[in-house]
């Protein structure tokens, strides 16, 4: 694909010659106008003895190949059009099944101790006001204040606007702001960014209004893997031991790791289990992009590594680097645009070249048997299925045992139909890359283009009186229908046709950093139960719990025991007393406040218990005595 930006009335994509169909359209245009000046000068028939009467008979003609070249060209752009949907599609679907499998993995058993809260265990939260604002709105502008005020018309909106000028915030305040969120608010990681952006040092957990924690910038693995050397936690992507007691909440100053959330930064390596299902995810795109390209059994398509972050690939073979153009292109620059302009540059040799220079690259690589049983598959379907067949067992096999999480079986089964989808749009794809333009419509096409070079110039012969304005005439007429032609051929087939083509190696490097988001965890503000106001709430229902519990031990009857009663009676009076201790023991709350509370009553407890049960024993003894 040919990236351009739009100058001067497109004056600047005149000097592009090497995918241009006006620089192929010149060659006919060219011949178009050697025969006319062969015309003018050599024709010796006298002047009364004119070819045509009327231009009305080439015009016909002229109309008719019009229609037909515009015909084709206008499917052939439905066909380009066509193949870029089909392959966004595709890679939508796959995406969507992989991403959907990868949050399944994290609701399982083994990541109970990283999950954020749920809104359904606080639903009491509600009773507060509360927000889940990020930030607060702006304050308006000083224009936008006066002018408000002014348009309410009433004597006290005057008054209203000198205040508002006067709290309101200056014009370089205003830029200042913009200026700042320009780099603190960016969804891109640049040097500006980086270098211009500020911590935030307010403190939003202790705001009352708004539900809102200090946040995870480690995604939960934080609370996930401890350390089992120094007993400090670890992640993977984030350094969490940087920081010490404020770990996963300061944003890092120095630039971010290049890999992204694939980088083991923090110590670890992201889950098994998702690094082998972005690995085949990565693998079913790679090989159906690849057959896309190239669909023949008999020459190399290679497969590379994909390394997180790394730059991406052009989509302008133009700008490939020289060594990859070396690669690509036997010849240099001035064979290759003579061998594109003659039309024999997409030779089934110069496409193996090309291809093997710009690999598919997949995340983790290929392995030995993978490649053998990709070679195993014949034909680009069942290369494509083979993979399809394999990511779909990894599914089914890790829900059977548990991997993903209590997902029931319907739900499974439509993550299984986003495969299927995507493998129906790649099939699409296939149609175009494998069915041509039909052969007698581009048989047709390409003969009257031809006679146009010869038809054109007889028309101007008869009718232009200066050679210099024949020639021009005849060279824009046959240039504009060749032009078109060639665009036709250009666009019928969006996998191959280079420069022309659709980026296929790009659109995969873009799909395969999507696939490393997984690696990321949960939502950095999903852990608002750290806030100041949840540990507010949490404090006061324990102080109330404990009263009630106080209220509720204190109420208890402590029985008594006197010389005189019975043995029987005397066992009864203690099992009451473990009883007490038990109940208030139960009733205990899991805080250390209430503990320190509720010791001296449990201490009263246990020294009337072991006086109870020493009174027993001495009493046991004694009746023992007295039956020997």
């Amino acid at each position: 694909m040919i990236e351009y930006y739009r100058g001067a009335y497109g004056a600047n994509l005149l000097t592009r010659w090497h995918g241009s169909s006006l620089a192929k359209a010149f060659i006919p245009g060219g011949l178009s106008v050697i025969l006319y000046l062969i015309l003018f000068y050599f024709d010796t028939t006298p002047e009364e003895e004119v070819y045509l009467n009327h231009p009305y008979a080439v015009g016909v003609l002229v109309s008719s190949v019009s229609f037909l070249i515009i015909f084709r060209a206008n499917y052939g752009y439905q066909r380009y059009w066509e193949a870029c949907t089909t392959v966004h599609h595709l890679m939508s679907k796959w995406m969507d099944c992989a991403i959907f499998i990868g949050v399944f993995h994290l609701q399982s058993e083994h990541y109970k101790d990283m999950r954020p809260p749920n809104f359904f265990d606080y639903n009491e939260l509600n009773d507060l006001n509360l927000t889940r604002d990020r930030e607060t709105a702006p304050p308006p502008l000083e224009e936008e204040l006066v002018n408000d005020n002014m348009n309410m018309g009433s004597p006290t909106s005057f008054a209203s606007s000198e205040r508002s000028i006067e709290i309101g915030p200056s014009h370089s305040d205003n830029r200042a702001q913009l200026r700042r969120r320009r780099y603190e608010k960016s969804i891109h990681s640049t040097k500006n960014t980086i270098r211009g952006a500020s911590v935030d040092t307010i403190d939003r957990s202790h705001d009352q209004t708004r539900l809102f924690g200090p946040g995870r910038l480690d995604g939960g693995w934080g609370k996930m893997y401890p350390n089992d050397i120094n007993g400090k936690p670890t992640a993977t992507y984030y350094d969490i031991q940087k920081f010490g007691k404020d770990a996963s909440r300061i944003p890092p100053s120095e630039p971010l790791d290049k890999r992204g959330f694939a980088s083991t930064k923090g110590g670890r390596t992201p889950s098994l289990f998702l690094q082998e299902l972005t690995h085949l995810s990565s693998l079913l795109c790679a090989v159906a992009l690849t057959t896309l390209r190239n669909d023949l059994d008999d020459v190399e398509s290679p497969l590379g590594v994909y390394t997180p972050g790394q730059k991406w690939p052009e989509v302008d073979p133009h700008y490939l680097s020289k060594d990859v153009r070396r690669q690509a292109y036997e010849q240099g620059p001035f064979m290759r645009n003579i061998r594109y302009l003659l039309g024999i540059d997409q030779t089934k040799h110069a496409r193996t070249i090309y291809n093997a220079a710009r690999p598919m690259l997949v995340i983790g690589g290929v392995s030995d048997n993978e490649i053998a049983f990709l070679q195993r598959a014949r034909g680009p379907s069942a290369k494509t299925q083979l993979v399809w067949n394999w990511i779909s067992d990894l599914i089914i096999r890790e829900h059977h045992s548990g991997t993903l999480g209590n997902v029931g079986p319907p739900i499974i089964s439509r993550v299984i139909q986003f495969l299927s989808d995507g493998m129906l749009y790649y099939n699409h794809a296939r149609k175009i890359m494998f069915t041509p333009f039909p052969f007698p419509h581009a048989q047709l096409s390409a003969f009257f283009v031809l006679m146009m070079v010869l038809a054109i110039p007889l028309l101007m012969v008869q009718y232009a009186n200066e050679h210099w304005l024949g020639a021009i005439l005849t060279f824009l007429t046959v240039t504009c229908l060749a032009g078109l032609h060639e665009v036709a051929r250009e666009l019928e087939n969006p996998f191959r046709n280079a420069p022309n083509d659709v980026p296929l190696c790009t659109l995969l490097a873009f799909y395969n950093e999507a696939l490393i988001t997984m690696f990321s965890g949960h939502h950095p503000d999903a852990y608002w139960n750290e806030s100041e106001i949840i540990k507010k709430r949490s404090r006061e229902k324990a102080i109330n719990g404990l009263k009630k519990e106080v209220s509720q031990v204190g109420a208890l009857e402590i029985p008594t025991l006197s010389e005189s009663d019975s043995a029987e009676e005397e066992n009864v009076a203690v099992k009451k007393l473990f009883e007490v201790k038990n109940a208030s023991t139960d009733a205990l709350p899991q805080s250390v406040d209430s503990l320190e509370e509720l010791k001296r009553l449990i201490e009263k407890q246990e020294e009337k218990i072991k006086e109870l049960q020493n009174r027993v024993q001495k009493k046991g003894d004694r009746v023992e005595k007295q039956v020997k």
